[in-house]
């Protein structure tokens, strides 16, 4: 899928959320294309590629949840990891990856099948008391390794991820809403078609801002809207916004969404994480929200604007649809964590303009 060939380059897994993979290929090949070999998608959410160039630059990645680098051991079982020759050679790739996270690493967390079988739990006790830091309680931990077997040849993988935190958990990223929306979908969102320098972006049922500050961080010359009718969202999505370093062009604005105070067709892009009845509101509920944001999106939107919505209340979203201002251009199923949304990307009907 890139340019030139490069075997003995390391390997590397991305992880995704499922349903998103595509735009993550295109992310990949988009930054690294040249340093790139043999991309492929290994199982749902998850992308397998070689790559020529620093790990450090993968974490500029922004569509991915994690990258881990892959390292083979020819073993039977991962019961030989605990061997002398094993052990130290995986003891020195975590030290090794723990160096290069530039702060101190106090956690290990082991991810595999049977992780608490005794093989398991011997393992991590071994590499904790190595390492010198704790078990995670959460399993998860700073230092995070998966262990599974290679089904493709008679040895087991070890991947180590290439980060302390997960890429997915950004940095600026202080306050979190209950139902906040995970950012690597935010920015995938604002990935779905090109858009003219200087465009007007306004994020409806903005919460903590998650999708304008991804949009303004990736478009530094557009100006991001967040309207939301709660005070404390609005708090919470300013304060992000701050330590994302864009908050001079983003305006959180304190209003109904489906009564911005905003001129018609004035938004270029359009943005909604649409309440899904669970954390937040309820059916009901949305039964009146759903056609009223649309409607007030397509009085915001110029002609050739894109309104992207996520939901999990397809049905409703679908029926509301029916209505004629908007048609849509493209859906997306995608998984999070046992909830299976759509990614809608709309697209105003020119008959009703």
């Amino acid at each position: 899928m890139s340019a030139r060939r490069t075997n003995a380059a390391p390997e590397f897994e991305a992880e995704i959320i499922p349903g998103l993979e595509a735009y993550a290929c295109e992310e990949l090949l988009g930054r690294f294309g040249a340093k790139l070999n043999r991309i492929r998608k290994a199982r749902a959410g998850f992308l397998r590629f070689r790559f020529s160039g620093s790990p450090v630059e993968l974490r500029a990645l922004r569509s991915v949840v994690a990258v881990y680098q892959i390292h083979h051991f020819a073993i039977p079982r991962p019961k030989a990891l605990l061997g002398h020759q094993h052990f130290a050679r995986l003891k020195a790739i975590l030290r090794k990856a723990s160096r290069s996270y530039n702060h101190p690493v106090r956690t290990l967390g082991i991810g595999a099948a049977g992780s608490g079988s005794s093989v398991m739990r011997r393992l991590r006790h071994e590499l904790t008391r190595a390492l010198r830091v704790d078990a995670a309680a959460d399993g998860k931990g700073e230092l995070f390794v998966r262990i599974m077997p290679d089904r493709r040849a008679s040895r087991w993988e070890v991947l180590v991820r290439t980060t302390k935190l997960p890429l997915s958990t950004r940095e600026y990223r202080l306050e979190n809403m209950p139902g906040s929306l995970n950012a690597t979908v935010a920015y995938v969102m604002t990935k779905v078609g090109p858009l003219p320098r200087g465009s007007t972006a306004v994020n409806l049922c903005s919460g903590a801002s998650t999708i304008a500050i991804e949009h303004a961080l990736m478009r530094p010359a557009d100006l991001l809207l967040a309207v939301d009718c709660s005070d404390s969202a609005l708090e919470s999505g300013r304060r992000n916004a701050k330590a994302s370093g864009a908050d001079h062009r983003i305006c959180h604005l304190l209003a109904d969404g489906t009564q911005a105070p905003l001129a018609s067709r004035s938004a270029d892009r359009l943005y909604a994480d649409m309440p899904f009845g669970h954390l937040i509101g309820s059916h009901e509920e949305n039964e009146r929200l759903y056609p009223a944001i649309l409607r007030e999106a397509a009085r915001l939107a110029r002609p050739d604007a894109a309104f992207v919505v996520l939901t999990h209340e397809v049905r409703l979203m679908r029926r509301s649809l029916e209505r004629p201002l908007w048609r849509a251009d493209r859906e997306t199923r995608i998984n999070l964590r046992g909830l299976y949304p759509r990614l809608f990307v709309l697209r105003r009907n020119s008959a009703t303009i």
